[in-house]
C-alpha cells in the first residue's frame, strides 16, 4: 500500500537526522510520499501516520499535535526509557515491512482535557501522559479542593496534584506513587504529590466522571503553575479553578506487533532482575 507519511525527529539526538533520511529512502522505496521535519517545526496535516524519532518527550508533543486530527503515531525510541517509543532504531525498518503488508495495527488511548481561564480567556489544553498542579515556588505547600461530578471529595494539602492517564501511569504517576494501568482502559488517575496526610492515597477514576480543582496557598500573591506532560506551560492567578475530563478523541498509536504491553513493562521496569 502506498502510505504518505511524515517523520518527525529530535535533533538534539544523535542519529535521529540520518535515520530520518534512511527511512525516507526505505519508504520511498515502496512508492511511498514522506516528509521529515524536526521537531521544533512540526506541520499538522493528515497523513496516513507519523513517525517520532527521538525519546518520550517528542512522543508527546507528537500525541499532542496530532491526536486532534486522528492521525495515527508511531514513537521510535533514540532516547533512554521509552515508554511510549517502544520500538528501537534497529527494529524500524522490520517495523515498517509488517506495515507494508499487513496494514496499521491501531491502538487507541485517551487523553486528558483541563479547562481555566488564563489571562481572562477561557483556555482548553490536552495532556498524553499527564496535567501537574503545583505552587510556583517550588517546595510551597499548596491547598487543593478536589470536586467530582459537583460533588465535593476532599481537600488536598500536597506539594502538588497529578490527573494522569493510564498511558502516564508509568511516568511522574509511578514515581509519584501512583497506580500501573493498563494503557487502553478509559481512566484518569488522581495522585497527590506528596500528600501532607498519609491517608490521603491515589484513586482511578472512570472516563465519566469530571474532576473540578482549586488550587491555592496562603500566599495570595502567589502564582498556580499548571503543566501539561511537563512541556506546555501556565501560571495562573491563586485559588484557580481547574476543570479536568477525558479529551473528545483519542490518540491513535501503532502498535509494535512483535511487543506485548506485560512485555515492554518487564524490560523498562527489570522486573525479574
Amino acid at each position: 500500500m502506498k502510505y504518505r507519511v511524515c517523520i518527525i525527529y529530535n535533533k538534539t539526538k544523535p542519529l535521529a537526522k540520518k535515520l530520518s533520511f534512511e527511512i525516507e529512502q526505505f519508504l520511498q522505496k515502496h512508492s511511498c510520499r514522506v516528509e521529515i521535519y524536526d521537531s521544533l517545526k512540526i506541520k499538522v496535516k493528515k497523513f496516513d501516520f507519523v513517525l517520532s524519532l527521538g525519546g518520550d518527550g517528542t512522543m508527546l508533543k507528537v500525541m499532542r499535535s496530532f491526536a486532534p486530527i486522528g492521525v495515527p503515531i508511531k514513537g521510535i525510541n533514540l532516547g533512554t526509557l521509552g515508554f511510549l517509543t517502544d520500538t528501537n532504531c534497529d527494529e524500524v525498518f522490520s517495523l515498517l515491512e509488517n506495515i507494508l503488508t499487513a496494514g496499521i495495527k491501531i491502538e487507541n488511548r485517551i487523553m486528558l482535557e483541563a479547562q481555566f481561564f488564563y489571562k481572562g480567556k477561557k483556555t482548553k489544553i490536552i495532556a498524553a501522559n499527564e496535567f501537574v498542579v503545583r505552587s510556583i515556588d517550588i517546595g510551597k505547600l499548596i491547598s487543593v479542593d478536589i470536586s467530582i461530578e459537583n460533588k465535593t471529595i476532599t481537600q488536598y494539602k500536597c506539594d502538588g496534584m497529578l490527573i494522569a492517564t493510564p498511558t502516564g501511569s508509568t511516568a511522574y504517576s509511578l514515581a509519584a506513587s501512583g497506580p500501573i494501568v493498563y494503557p487502553t482502559l478509559a481512566v484518569s488517575i488522581l495522585v497527590p504529590i506528596c500528600p501532607h496526610m498519609l491517608s490521603q492515597r491515589p484513586m482511578i477514576l472512570s472516563q465519566d466522571e469530571k474532576i473540578s480543582l482549586w488550587a491555592y496557598n496562603k500566599d495570595n500573591n502567589s502564582k498556580i503553575l499548571i503543566t501539561a506532560d511537563g512541556q506546555d506551560k501556565y501560571l495562573l492567578k491563586n485559588n484557580s479553578s481547574i476543570v479536568f475530563k477525558i479529551y473528545s478523541k483519542r490518540v491513535k498509536l501503532i502498535s509494535n506487533f512483535s511487543k506485548p504491553y506485560f512485555q515492554t513493562l518487564e524490560k523498562k521496569l527489570h522486573w525479574g532482575v
